[in-house]
């Protein structure tokens, strides 16, 4: 998700993490940046890494990763300091956004649909 996620941002994310993690797939949700705590409600926001505060962490599971799903935000200068990481991870990255002029290149696979909010 992008930097200080919002509501669609965080609800999107963790609704993908709920629905792979019922099909058996190990998925760990990693936020740019802190949140505001009125998403706090959100199930799984509890598990979900903050990139600032824990970034040897953050850095091991995204080298670890095959699959990386980047939902709701279309360029990686939007995840702040994760972006250099994010470019030089080796995984299959999956843009699922609605958000103008996405930076394709950096995707395996995605989509934009800027008629979905």
């Amino acid at each position: 998700m992008h930097q200080k996620p919002d509501g669609d941002a965080m609800g999107s994310t963790l609704g993908l993490y709920h629905f792979l993690n019922r099909r058996g797939h190990s998925c760990t949700v990693i936020s740019p940046t802190n949140w505001a705590s009125f998403l706090d409600w959100m199930p799984g926001c509890d598990q979900v890494l903050d990139y600032e505060s824990q970034i040897s962490k953050a850095d091991e599971i995204i080298d670890a990763a095959d699959w990386i799903f980047c939902l709701d935000f279309n360029v990686l200068s939007r995840t702040k300091k994760m972006e250099a990481k994010l470019m030089s991870s080796k995984a299959e990255k999956i843009l699922i956004d609605h958000h103008r002029e996405q930076q394709t290149a950096v995707f395996t696979f995605g989509n934009s649909d800027i008629e979905k909010s």
